[in-house]
């Protein structure tokens, strides 16, 4: 047949039945393929002129979990597709910008590069082949593969390496001096709530008082609303699977060869159970939906259908009520807060699914009962609010005298530490920190809290100079205690430091490049509708904090 047709390929009739083929070849193999590139479903993710399509993707994640098998936690499994997603894009990265460089791994590179890893070598420091094998297989790693992750990390090197001539410029040398001095401060902690204010202000000063300051007595939008919720274990009495269908399916199933009827039974029943029970969730909600959308009203709908309702008044966004309690107690709050301030005051939303605090799927929807807008309360409603953010302004107030009066003391000359004493203060000298707030003893972590709230303000001053931070909660006051520099440190821990910090700045630019070449260079795009059917597990934060 094939010698025919190279014989006569020329004739017209020949010509006509490899049309015909072709055709056939494209409709039956090429129309699907065709339609995918054209809707953009051919890629899981693509970086630059690069596609890793659906299948490539699965292969690449079964093989990198397969190597990890055993040596994590289901936990950390369901984390593992958007790992896997980063390392393809950082290693395609880092092969293309290696190729545009013109840095190439040549076979010789690879075999000294692995040959000068001392945990191939034998006593007598030579490459040991029998090593690097008995490695791979304990590890079960493929040897291809790990020659592939050598040569991506021969382009690491290669390409981070003019960052570490950048990075030990004279500067350098200042800025490690800089950032190796350390501190420790007095501090002593003052807060509003423990001043005392035994006066009360004046009906003038507390009408004053409220027109000043409106915010302070706004109250936000509240809606009324009810939930309607059904359970997914009330559908599970109208589904039925029966032994004929189980064993259908069985006996359609390729992996019969390798496993028994009774071994797949559970499996194959619980699976058409739950596809009859996502059919029917979805018949009976559209049914809900169709009744509320005619009019039906909210309570005998519920009652038809079987449904839950939880009754929620007068919430706003944050889920506080006029009492500033938590009104709603399910696990799905956010989703029903979120739900609640985007339907119009009498409509109703759409389904949706969530578990509740058992653990059980349920389907809910709200009604919209109610809206009160956004408004300012009377200074009669507000009274008792006047006086409690009155007393409240009059502590802060309070604090904040306080706080600067220590300070222009220890301008004239006084220290905290006996300032604080004749006071009645308790005040604390911190341990060593640096100027990125980098405790000593990472360990004793006692008083870090004062030193994230004013580590950067503290290498401001000078050596028993003082100043004062001010909170949300309360006010620090903080004297320099004692600034300990480079020459206190010694030469040896001196030098750690600098190769640490060198190798952290060498890093933080190298990542910089990497992150600029994916989002300007060689453009990353997810597929992320493609990539939520392999792992529903993949949140949105996760793919945003790739780079």
């Amino acid at each position: 047949m094939l010698k025919f047709i190279r014989e006569h390929s020329k004739s017209r009739p020949v010509k006509i039945f490899l049309s015909f083929l072709a055709l056939s070849f494209i409709v039956s193999f090429g129309i699907s393929a065709l339609i995918q590139k054209i809707t953009g479903k051919d890629y899981i993710v693509k970086i630059g002129k690069i596609k890793i399509s659906p299948i490539e993707f699965k292969i690449e994640k079964a093989r990198r979990l397969g190597m990890l098998r055993g040596h994590m936690s289901d936990a950390n499994e369901k984390d593992m597709t958007a790992n896997i997603l980063h390392q393809l894009i950082r290693e395609n990265v880092i092969d293309q910008a290696a190729l545009e460089y013109g840095i190439i791994v040549s076979d010789e590179t690879i075999k000294k590069y692995i040959s000068g890893i001392d945990m191939f070598r034998d006593k007598d420091g030579r490459f040991n082949a029998n090593l690097l094998r008995g490695f791979l297989q304990k590890i079960q790693v493929p040897e291809a593969m790990f020659l592939e992750s050598s040569k991506n990390d021969i382009k690491n090197t290669l390409l981070k390496m003019p960052f570490i001539f950048v990075s030990i410029a004279p500067e350098f040398e200042n800025f490690t001096c800089a950032s190796l001095e350390k501190r420790t401060v007095v501090a002593v902690e003052l807060r509003p709530s423990s001043f005392n204010v035994v006066e009360n202000p004046s009906p003038e000063e507390s009408e004053e008082f409220f027109g000043n300051n409106p915010d302070l007595f706004t109250i936000n939008e509240t809606r009324s609303f009810r939930i309607l919720e059904l359970p997914e274990s009330s559908l599970e009495k109208n589904i039925t699977v029966s032994e004929e269908e189980i064993r259908d399916i069985y006996d359609r199933s390729p992996e019969k060869e390798d496993s028994s009827y009774e071994n797949m039974k559970k499996e194959i029943e619980a699976g058409l159970r739950q596809e009859r029970l996502q059919t029917e969730a979805n018949e009976v909600t559209r049914q809900i939906e169709d009744a509320l959308m005619a009019g039906d009203d909210v309570t005998e709908t519920a009652k038809k259908f079987g449904l839950n309702i939880l009754v929620v008044e007068d919430v706003d966004a944050d889920n506080k009520n006029k009492k500033d309690e938590d009104v709603l107690a399910v696990p799905y709050k956010s989703d029903i807060l979120a739900v609640a301030f985007s339907v119009d005051d009498g409509g109703d939303s759409s389904f949706s699914e969530a578990f509740d605090a058992k653990g059980e799927r349920v389907y809910w929807l709200l009604h919209i009962d109610g809206i009160t807008p956004k408004h300012v309360a009377s200074f009669e409603e507000s009274s008792d609010k006047v006086l409690k953010e009155w007393t409240s302004r009059k502590r802060r107030e309070k604090a904040e005298e306080t706080a600067s009066d220590l300070v222009e003391r220890i301008k004239a000359g006084d220290n905290l530490i006996s300032l604080a004493r004749k006071s009645g203060y308790a005040s604390v000298i911190t341990q060593k920190f640096d100027r990125f707030g980098k405790l000593e003893d990472e360990k004793n972590t006692k008083f870090k809290n004062i030193i994230e709230e004013i580590y950067e303000d503290a290498f401001t001053l000078g050596k028993s100079e003082a100043n004062f931070k001010k909170t949300d909660e309360k006010f620090v006051v903080y004297q320099v205690h004692d600034v300990v520099s480079p020459g206190e440190i010694g030469k040896e821990d001196e030098e750690k430091y600098q190769r640490e910090l060198r190798s952290e700045i060498v890093d933080d630019m190298y990542q910089q490049l990497i992150s600029y070449l994916s989002k300007k260079k060689y453009e990353v795009k997810i597929n992320h509708d493609l990539l939520k059917n392999i792992d529903e597990n993949v949140t949105q934060n996760q793919l945003d904090d790739m780079f």
